[in-house]
This record gives C-alpha cells, sequence and structure tokens, in this order.
C-alpha cells in the first residue's frame, strides 16, 4: 500500500474535522456530567432502616442508601446444589456446521491463487433456557418486590452431562449482597434504582463521579478516528490525483 502526499495532508482534515466533533459531544457529555453530580451532591444519605421508611413515606426524593440486600425466597433446580436469588440453566448441544472458507496457495511456478472449500466444525449451541428469580427481596430490612432492585450478575456454577453430545450449564446469583444503592424515595417506595455492590455510599459517590464515561467515549472517538483513517488509506483515492 502506497501512502500519497494528498492522502496524508486529506487524512489530516479527517482527523481535525472528528476531533472538533470529538470536543463537541464531549462538551456535551461532561455538561451533563456536572448535572448529574449536582444531583449526587444534593441526594440524601441514609444507613438506617426508620430513616429509610420515612424517607418513601414523605416523598424525600434522591437518596443514597447503605446495607444489606437479600432475597426473601430462594430458587435452584434439582440437579444442583445450593439456594440462589437467581438461576438459569441453558441446555445445550454439540452441533456439527459447515463454513465456506477461502486459502491462499502456490503453484508450482509460484504464483499465488485463492481457492474456496467447505469445513466441518462443531459448536456447543443453546437449544433452550430456563430462568428462575426470586419474588421478594429486602434491602435494609424493607421488603420489595425482585424487580425492585437489580442483584448483581450471576456467575458460571456447573455444567451437568445429560445425554450424548447434550449437557446443561447453570448460572446463579448469590442470596445476599452488602452494598449501595441510589433511588428516588416517593410514593412509600423506591424508583429508578441502581445497586452498587461492596461500595459504602462515599465510595459509590466516588465512583460516580469519576466521569468515567467521558474517559471511555475519547478511548471510542480516537479509535473510531484511527480505523476512519487506515481505510482512508487502503482505498485507491484517485479522485485526489
Amino acid at each position: 500500500m502506497e501512502i500519497k502526499r494528498r492522502e496524508v495532508i486529506f487524512s489530516i482534515v479527517i482527523i481535525a474535522v472528528l476531533l472538533i466533533v470529538g470536543f463537541t459531544i464531549s462538551g456535551r457529555i461532561r455538561q451533563n456530567l456536572l448535572e448529574k453530580y449536582q444531583e449526587y451532591d444534593s441526594a440524601i444519605k441514609i444507613d438506617k432502616e426508620e430513616l429509610f421508611l420515612y424517607g418513601m413515606r414523605t416523598n424525600i426524593g434522591n437518596s443514597f442508601v447503605y446495607g444489606e440486600l437479600k432475597a426473601v425466597d430462594s430458587v435452584t433446580f434439582s440437579e444442583i446444589d445450593g439456594e440462589y436469588s437467581y438461576v438459569k440453566k441453558e441446555e445445550q448441544e454439540y452441533r456439527r456446521h459447515s463454513r465456506t472458507v477461502t486459502e491462499t496457495y502456490k503453484d508450482g511456478n509460484g504464483k499465488s491463487h485463492t481457492r474456496t472449500k467447505t469445513e466441518d466444525y462443531w459448536t456447543w449451541d443453546t437449544m433452550r433456557t430456563v430462568e428462575k428469580h426470586a419474588t421478594r427481596i429486602t434491602f435494609l430490612n424493607v421488603e420489595f418486590a425482585y424487580e425492585k432492585i437489580p442483584f448483581p450478575s450471576s456467575n458460571y456454577l456447573v455444567t451437568v452431562s445429560t445425554g450424548f453430545h447434550k449437557r446443561n450449564q447453570y448460572y446463579g446469583t448469590g442470596m445476599n449482597f452488602q452494598g449501595t444503592i441510589y433511588t428516588s424515595l416517593k410514593d412509600e417506595t423506591i424508583h429508578q434504582t441502581s445497586f452498587y455492590q461492596d461500595l459504602t455510599m462515599d465510595e459509590t459517590i466516588e465512583y460516580l463521579e469519576s466521569g468515567h464515561e467521558l474517559i471511555w467515549f475519547w478511548v471510542l472517538w480516537i479509535i473510531l478516528i484511527v480505523v476512519v483513517v487506515v481505510v482512508f488509506y487502503y482505498l485507491e483515492n484517485r479522485w485526489l490525483d
């Protein structure tokens, strides 16, 4: 691939334009983050059941609440041990598939050629998924429906063979976790709740105000710029001649 002088100059223009667009977008992201930071800084901090209940009765609004998240009832499958707040079973089969691949080879004169062929490969395919979860949970000893607070993600538990080229894989979430919720207390319940496992209220605020959204934006935006420039160089770009 030969890179021409005009392509280099034009690629600089592309980078400059994309950087300007990036700074514009990041400025809007920063403004939204500042507004969220003000919201977090004005939120009430609660770590006692009585204040938690009082806040829901009096529509106290945005709050950080520290406590223990627990499932009241448990779920499981008969094939595995343990009790969980959420459990998932993936019924899988080891199945054969076909795909067309292209390969390069050289003839007796050293000249390169390409040819296609069909090859078989095997993968474990999920044929059916079964999920169960608790119906009631508590946070700071106050009971809610399961859906009110998102539990941490499930973890792989075990794989059980169920026959020739068949197996079940199981995933589950524990029964109780310590951490902080950020929520809106009103109408005698909680709304738009996020759970931050193993973080105190101060640690949660520090995490939320770390600006990681802005960092990730620039990481992805720079990757986009690099991809655009590389693709531009690979094009013939005869219109620049």
